[in-house]
């Protein structure tokens, strides 16, 4: 194993330190430094030009805090790259320059393994200016400020260079006129474009500001050069064949989440062939996505480097593969980070590790051990009495809320509370029964939560152990959260420490395994997440008097880790399943959180905030009380932005929340007492007159619904599913789409989007994997609509089709409120599937039958794709286009409208080819679509025609 490098091992001794991983070694705060900068930084700060301007404070800051505390604040920011991964004990060197201004002292941690990051996006200290819009003069000291506090500054190392390039930016600002005046007039982003125009387009400030183009490819370009050259740095260092750069960045799009690759890869310096490379790796690595074993193969071959010496070559790698991934999930707009990328915490633990190694060979004894004094231990006495509330301190007795009322004020949860309750009266009467001679065996304690995030299991997992902690039945009752990071090793022999030292932490409390379905990967039987759960397991057997584990995550991720260790269903004592929660529910706990933050909301915010609530699609992984908070953080931006537009805003200003505060909402005019002109949609499609009408009526339907909700009715029960009969190009995907836009906004789906589907696509060839693929696509298609096209393929009597379909019909069931099906096909074998199921027919009370487009209209749809495309047609191509595509009538490849896009585009390559002839074309002839253009025939067979055309 390597030494560690002298210049890293600050970072593990407790200085204070900060280093950006990939900017070069740790900086140590110079003796003396911090205090007298702090002294610098409370002169400048307390400026009473500023003194009243209102704003919105963060909430480590003071409430009396000064608005150039928050200005500074943002300074520093734009100091740091896009995604920056920051360590060492001192990295919130922003908290410790503004001590006298944060409401809890600062200071340098203790975890020599923790970490954070800085903001995805081109962050510059230009908002300020837009708080300031009506007073220029307070917009010229600014710019004096800006430029003060980065002289401040100097020598941070990790700063250095785009410090530098800021502070020469903010003095050529200062001496130019015409330059100063705009930032004592113009809004944001107009200062945005004029620092990118007249600044930042320049090479070398481009160099170090990639990010401020306000193109996310220039990042990508940068970060997939940075990424490439640390890659290759590494497999140097700890050569691995089966790692090769092309799979690493496959295998890094699937951990960001994207589900395909996102576009602009070929520009990045891939170029075509090695975009190409990646999509086929990509697609290979399709049936093999596990997020967790990739964060534990990266750690381990990044530990593998530290032990070759290239301590400083991996935080370059993990930087540079921070960096890329927040871009790639991040496009086609800015960068945005990934949790699915933390790593950083494993490799700073090996670096503590390597560092803590005592380089000194030992002598190994030989002779018989003896028995050695167990450890003296801090850990308070369990009572025997556990009928009664102990009296040690623990959680909760500092604030002296009772948890047991904390509970029972929860939004919603009214199975999860009646549980509970069991699991309190059995608590309490264990010392009555102990107290009358009964001897009982330990219950089992151990619980499985399931549910959506956001759905209040963290919550009661902490007042589960408080309540324990109050009658007795654990010591401490704090609560520990891991996840499959603090549990599983890098490599074999350190997993089960792991596991052990977090039970110890844990022990008198309750452990609370977020994700715990992470632990194991049932596809990789060395998976090493199978020794955790088996320590896990054990330690679940030998404290169970002590401690209380509960595992969390999805129900059927969940089951599949109880089946994957025999001995963990029986130390389970039962499962908490935690249900999304409802409209209202949510609505409550919005008006909780707004309340809880000092806002006032206005009545119609509520029926806007109701609405929306409604359209938020409960497909699996929603986050429910979260959605709700990262709704109320957006408007309480929008808000702070409005109010700081005032002059001298009252205080009933400042707390209230008004409608311009919502962020853009599907269906916005609906929602502001407008309606959705369907019809418009509709009328604008050629023939169709049922379709038309039926889509209509279903439009005024879901419209009367929206209005009975407002007036406090409940809305008509009744399925929205339908089938469409018809040939193909009648339309049926069209109206689909505008049927899913109306119910949208309406807000009776989520997210209005059309997903289309066909058999391929939800049966498998073998047993046992239709089922899974039909749940995949209906998640998808949660929200919107799935459209399923030639429907009738699904039913035959020798596949998996009929478990496809029982499947689908189940899952429409369970999605009732946030699905509508559409089953699309030929009329007579769309009968037969309907009359192949009982449950069938009866789940699609809408049929709309789509006919074959006439002579005349296709002739329109033609003129329509021509004008739309700005051709002029030569007289009678009209009739002679109807005269192509008419053989075809009654034929299997009778395509409709298909036909006439198909007739329209060969047209264009006839003309395209006819006009490259012309020795300086006019305009007209450009424009102009001649007889001559039209192709002789159509391609496809005729030979099936009715003999009745």
């Amino acid at each position: 194993m390597s030494e560690l490098p002298d210049e890293l091992k600050p970072l593990f001794t407790g200085e204070p330190v900060l280093q950006v991983l990939g900017a070069g070694a740790p900086w140590l705060y110079p003796q003396g430094w911090l205090a007298e900068r702090r002294e610098r930084m409370t002169d400048l700060i307390e400026d009473p030009r500023f003194d009243r301007v209102a704003f919105t404070r963060p909430d480590w800051l003071k409430t009396n805090a000064p608005y150039l505390a928050v200005a500074f604040n943002d300074v520093i920011w734009s100091l740091y790259p896009p995604l920056a991964l920051l360590v060492g004990a001192g990295r919130n060197l922003h908290r410790q320059l503004l001590h006298r201004y944060t409401a809890e002292p600062p200071t340098f941690t203790k975890d020599s393994t923790a970490w954070s990051f800085s903001y995805a996006g081109a962050h510059l200290p230009l908002q300020a200016f837009d708080l300031l819009a009506k007073l220029p003069d307070a917009r010229e000291a600014l710019v004096g400020f800006c430029g003060s506090a980065l002289d401040l500054l100097e020598g941070v190392a990790p700063y250095e260079s785009r410090r530098t390039a800021l502070a020469a930016i903010w003095r050529d600002i200062a001496d130019d006129e015409a330059l100063l005046e705009a930032h004592r007039t113009a809004p944001r982003d107009e200062l945005i474009a004029l620092w990118r125009d007249r600044f930042l387009s320049k090479d070398d400030l481009y160099d170090v500001f990639p990010e401020q183009t306000g193109n996310p490819l220039d990042l990508l370009t940068v970060a997939m050069a940075r990424f490439e050259t640390a890659h290759r740095t590494v497999a140097e260092i700890t050569p691995e064949s089966d790692r090769s750069l092309v799979e690493t960045i496959a295998s890094l799009i699937y951990q960001v989440g994207r589900a395909e690759l996102p576009g602009g890869l070929a520009v990045s310096g891939l170029g075509r062939d090695g975009t190409a490379d990646v999509q086929r790796e990509f697609d290979r690595q399709a049936a093999d996505v596990d997020r967790g074993a990739w964060r534990v193969r990266r750690v381990a071959w990044l530990a593998r480097t530290v032990d070759a010496g290239g301590a400083r070559e991996a935080g370059e790698w993990i930087a540079a593969m921070n960096l890329l991934g927040g871009v790639l999930n991040g496009l086609p707009d800015r960068a945005k980070r990934s949790a699915d990328l933390g790593i950083v915490t494993g490799y700073l633990t090996t670096l503590r590790d390597v560092y803590r190694v005592r380089r000194r060979q030992r002598r190994i004894n030989l002779e018989p051990a003896t028995e050695r004094p167990k450890p003296e231990t801090d850990r308070p006495e369990r009572t025997t009495d556990v009928g009664k509330p102990a009296t040690v301190a623990g959680p909760g007795a500092a604030t002296g809320i009772d948890p047991e009322k904390e509970l029972a004020e929860l939004i919603g949860l009214a199975g999860v509370k009646e549980r509970v309750a069991e699991l309190i009266a059995e608590a309490s009467v264990a010392g009555i029964r102990a107290a009358a001679g009964m001897k009982q065996a330990m219950p089992l304690r151990h619980l499985v939560f399931t549910g959506n995030p956001g759905t209040g299991k963290t919550t009661v997992a902490r007042l589960l152990g408080a309540i324990y902690r109050k009658y007795g039945a654990l010591s401490s009752g704090q609560r520990v959260e891991v996840g499959r990071a603090d549990l599983v090793g890098e490599y074999t022999g350190k997993t089960a420490p792991m596991v052990e030292a977090v039970i110890d932490r844990a022990r008198g409390g309750v452990l609370f395994v977020d994700e715990a379905y992470s632990l194991v990967n049932r596809a990789n039987d060395k998976d090493l997440g199978f020794e955790a759960l088996a320590t896990l397991v054990s330690a679940m057997e030998n404290h169970r008097d002590d401690l209380v584990v509960v595992l969390a995550g999805y129900p059927s991720q969940m089951e599949t880790l109880m089946d994957s260790n025999p001995g963990l269903r029986s130390r389970i004592g039962g499962t908490i399943n935690f249900p999304d929660y409802s409209d209202d529910e949510m609505l409550q706990i919005f008006r909780l959180l707004a309340d809880q933050s000092g806002f006032e909301v206005a009545d119609e915010v509520v029926d806007r905030v109701t609405l929306a609530l409604r359209r938020l699609p409960r497909a699996p992984g929603f986050g429910n009380a979260r959605a709700v908070r990262s709704l109320l953080d957006q408007m309480s931006t929008r808000q702070a932005v409005r109010v700081a537009r005032l002059t001298d805003p009252s205080p009933e200003e400042v707390r209230a929340l008004l409608v311009e505060d919502l962020p853009p909402l599907p269906g916005s005019a609906l929602a502001a007492g407008g309606e959705v002109d369907a019809e418009t949609q509709l009328e604008q499609l050629v023939g169709l007159a049922e379709a038309k009408t039926v889509a209509g009526q279903l439009a005024a339907e879901a419209t009367a619904d929206v209005l009975r909700i407002k007036a406090g009715m409940r809305p008509t029960e009744r399925s929205r599913h339908m089938v469409f009969l018809g040939n193909p190009g009648t339309g049926k995907t069209t109206v689909a789409r505008i049927l899913a836009g109306v119910y949208r906004d309406l807000g009776l789906l989520g997210s209005g989007q059309l997903i289309e589907a066909s058999r391929a696509d939800l049966i498998a060839g073998y047993l046992g994997q239709t089922a899974p693929k039909v749940r995949k696509v209906v998640e998808r298609a949660l929200g919107g609509v799935l459209f399923i096209d030639e429907a009738y393929s699904l039913f035959d009597r020798f596949s998996y089709g009929a478990e496809a379909i029982a499947t689908l019909l189940q899952e429409m069931e369970e999605h009732r409120d946030d699905l509508v099906v559409v089953l699309a096909g030929y009329e007579r074998e769309m009968q037969v599937l309907l009359d192949s199921n009982s449950g069938l027919g009866s789940r699609f009370p809408t049929v709309m039958t789509f006919p074959d487009y006439t002579r005349s209209e296709l002739e329109t749809i033609y003129a329509g794709l021509a004008e739309e495309a700005g051709f002029t047609l030569e007289h009678g191509m009209l009739s002679r286009v109807s005269g192509l595509i008419e053989p075809f009538r009654g034929t299997t490849n009778f395509g409709n409208a298909r036909l006439a896009r198909t007739a329209f585009e060969l047209t264009c390559l006839q003309q395209a080819t006819r006009i490259l002839a012309l020795t300086d074309p006019t305009s007209d002839q450009i424009r102009s679509l001649v007889l001559a253009d039209l192709p002789k025939r159509l391609p496809g067979d005729t030979e099936d025609a009715s003999p009745y055309l």
